[in-house]
């Protein structure tokens, strides 16, 4: 048990630090004395002379109630973009605030989109106003692209897109910028080089007026040196934090102070103190209406009740931040909270409740892998799509030339028979030699073509393969999985007094060994190896139907002779075209057809569902296995559909 809490406890501050560059996302660039910034605004509102400086003024103020009045942030953000429109600098300014707005609510996906737009409004910005937004856009960018893409890209995007323009003309923001970047190597666990950019950007931000972002590098680089259990130099920061502060005492990064001194006294062993910060830092979050830090001191709150082993109250933060349910949009976070409610509860020796947490955590486990394989299955269609523009533009490019070319050439021939009949000669051996390169550039053009297509099926087979193991992984997990992490917990139970496990053990170690035959006869269809083709189809409707839909059987032929990888694709496209049946059509009866002319096996699957029609139909990544298994044993097939009419899937196949 004292091992599990100190395994548990270095996992704790490990997604401490990761939550922590998600509350810091977006840290606003307003000056300390935020009250005075929003009188300012407010003023040179009522005597803005146009348009563009009341949007100017709109967005200010939505700056100020970003972290305090989500509504007030909304209201001020739309009036902003309304009038910003004309302008393009600002409507650019307009999506750049939006999408801060979507990122208060980790809604990431909405959040990227307007910060996209941004960058793609502003180009090649030139104006320092504009490439002060652009810096500000791939800032907000790279920290919603953070949870995916990881520490590598927002570190390219600093350096590269951020730094620049910083650099150039802003130096309180080439200081907030390279506090993040420690902030980011803190969240990868290398202290030492966070404590290294901490340090550079508090002597950068120390020779400039006082601002909110030496206060932010301040309290970044408290929680790099409380995470090295430098707590003297932490509390030096600390008080040098403080007194920035206390001239700001409605400062919206007062959630951040308490957080870092509650850090400092957890740091110290001071529980009941770091609990007390605690408090005081969630009041003034609630108050804020800032929500993620509220959520992220939840989450520490949690970790010093784990420290105290006080593990029913340490539950507590973590159903709250279910209940609250912001942090847990997100699937990464989500994951997170469950995984550790299942430790806890573990720890307490609720083993039932532990197992129910952990089952969430591995569904959600499930669903990050899906979406990240869907993720890099666009990215390769992105990719494919933009070499494929790439030659369409190069065979656009050689064609021009080849028409210059020959117009060169005319006029050249015209030229030499103008002068001397002589060159005639010469010129029609150099029009043959022409002809033939362009002759052999179309045989290569051509050679080309058929290495694609067979890439392309060859790529189209492979992704058939990969639904295969994924879906063997998803049958391994969810069912043996499943069974064997009950087992463990009912043999875990046992030594509470349970004596039924020597009659159930037998039963259920049964159950998985007929999970393992059911997906080794999935993987490999044994009857077709042993009894043919048409034995394994046969076999293959029987084991299909149910009580809602009838499949039959027709065989008008002796068994044939075909080898075996040809047969296994056929079954494979039957097997395939049968699940699309019963999946999609609602039909109540599927019949499965095999007869033989002239040296070809056909095999009919026709269906009395609602069929579909194919010219407006999306061919998904079943259809398009069926079709490519088919030209891969150099076969025919025809899907002919209707709606309202059923479906017809006859293959063709020499035997």
């Amino acid at each position: 048990m004292r091992l599990q809490c100190r395994v548990l406890l270095k996992l704790i501050v490990f997604f401490a630090t990761y939550f922590t560059v998600q509350a810091v996302n977006a840290q606003s660039f307003l000056p300390l004395d935020e009250d005075k910034y929003r009188m300012d605004a407010e003023i040179r509102l009522k005597s803005a002379p146009n348009d563009s400086v009341q949007a100017l003024q709109y967005f200010y103020l939505a700056d100020y109630y970003r972290f305090r009045d989500t509504l007030k942030f909304w209201e001020n953000m739309r009036e902003g973009e309304r009038l910003a429109k004309p302008f393009r600098s600002l409507h650019a300014m307009g999506a750049l605030y939006k999408s801060f707005y979507y990122g208060q609510f980790l809604d990431s996906k909405r959040a990227a989109v307007e910060a996209q737009k941004c960058v793609d409004i502003l180009g090649n910005a030139r104006q320092p106003f504009q490439q002060e937004l652009l810096a500000r856009a791939w800032y907000n960018l790279g920290l919603i692209r953070f949870p995916k893409k990881g520490f590598a890209d927002f570190l390219d995007i600093l350096n590269g897109k951020c730094m620049p323009y910083a650099k150039a003309h802003d130096p309180i923001m080439e200081g907030a910028i390279n506090t993040m970047i420690g902030l980011t190597f803190m969240s990868s666990n290398q202290l030492a080089k966070a404590d290294e950019y901490h340090q550079i950007a508090i002597r950068q931000l120390e020779q400039q007026p006082k601002s909110t972002a030496l206060l932010v590098a301040y309290l970044n680089a408290v929680s790099t040196y409380c995470y090295q259990v430098k707590s003297k130099e932490a509390r030096l920061l600390l008080d040098k934090a403080k007194l920035l502060l206390g001239n700001n005492p409605n400062s919206s990064q007062l959630p951040n102070y308490y957080y870092n001194e509650a850090l400092y006294f957890t740091t110290k062993q001071q529980t009941d103190e770091a609990l007390r910060m605690l408090d005081i830092g969630l009041s003034w979050s609630k108050k804020m209406n800032n929500w993620k830090f509220y959520q992220m001191m939840l989450f520490r709150k949690f970790n010093v009740y784990l420290m105290q082993k006080k593990y029913a109250e340490a539950k507590l933060p973590l159903e709250e931040i279910l209940e609250n349910g912001l942090l847990t949009r997100d699937l990464y976070n989500s994951k997170i909270v469950y995984g550790q409610l299942a430790a806890v509860n573990e720890l307490m020796g609720d083993y039932k409740e532990a197992l129910k947490m952990s089952n969430v955590a591995n569904k959600l486990s499930d669903s990050i892998q899906k979406v990240q394989l869907l993720e890099k299955m666009n990215e390769m269609e992105a990719k494919y799509k933009t070499i494929e523009k790439e030659k369409l533009i190069l065979n656009l490019r050689a064609e021009k030339d080849r028409s210059q070319l020959k117009i060169f050439l005319v006029l050249s021939i015209a030229i030499i028979l103008f002068i001397v009949v002589l060159f005639i000669a010469y010129s029609y051996r150099k029009q043959r030699k022409l002809n033939g390169q362009i002759k052999i550039n179309h045989e290569i053009a051509l050679d080309k073509l058929i290495k694609e297509k067979q890439l392309q099926v060859s790529e189209s087979m492979l992704k058939g393969e990969e639904q295969e193991r994924q879906r063997i992984a998803q049958d391994l997990h969810d069912s043996i999985g499943g069974m064997l992490t009950g087992l463990k917990f009912k043999i875990a139970g046992e030594h509470s007094g349970n004596d039924d496990l020597a009659s159930e053990l037998p039963q259920k170690l049964n159950d998985i060994l007929g999970e393992v035959r059911r997906i080794s006869h999935n993987l490999m269809p044994e009857s077709l190896r042993q009894f043919g083709l048409i034995a394994a189809m046969e076999q293959l409707c029987l084991a299909m139907k149910n009580n809602n839909v009838m499949i039959q059987f027709e065989n008008y032929e002796d068994e044939v002779q075909v080898d075996f990888q040809k047969g296994l694709a056929i079954y494979r496209v039957v097997q395939e075209a049968i699940s699309n049946a019963l999946k999609y059509a609602d039909a109540d009866l599927i019949i499965v057809q095999v007869s033989k002319s002239a040296g070809t096996l056909l095999v009919l699957i026709e269906d009395n569902g609602k069929g579909f029609d194919p010219a407006t139909a999306n061919y998904g990544m079943g259809l398009n296995n069926m079709v490519n298994r088919i030209k891969w044993i150099n076969g025919s097939i025809d899907v002919q559909s209707k709606p309202g009419s059923g479906t017809q899937i006859e293959i063709g196949v020499s035997v």
